[in-house]
């Protein structure tokens, strides 16, 4: 019992110990790195396809009769998005 409890009470030290925040950020430290959208896909694919497509015209919305370039259309929004957001950050 004795072991239990000098256990228990070992692991919730190093657990409190273990939480604790930095003063500073690592966004602070270093300026932020914004990666431009890549397209993750196979060529030949659907997926890469809409990807490609959406790259190109930069459709509002994404849609069609394969899901698959549908899906890849979304991941170009999704990766312009975020990258937008990135830059959009660094200027603040």
């Amino acid at each position: 019992m004795k072991h239990l409890t000098l256990s228990f009470t070992l692991s919730i030290l190093l657990g409190v110990v273990g939480c604790t925040s930095p003063d500073r950020t690592d966004e602070e430290e270093t300026p932020r790195h914004c990666s431009e959208p890549q397209n993750p896909y196979d060529e030949g694919s659907g997926h890469y396809a809409g990807y490609e497509w959406a790259e190109t015209n930069n459709p509002g919305t994404c849609g069609g009769r394969s899901q698959s370039f549908t899906e890849g259309c979304e991941e170009y929004q999704h990766q312009e998005s975020e990258y937008e957001d990135c830059e959009a950050q660094k200027k603040k």
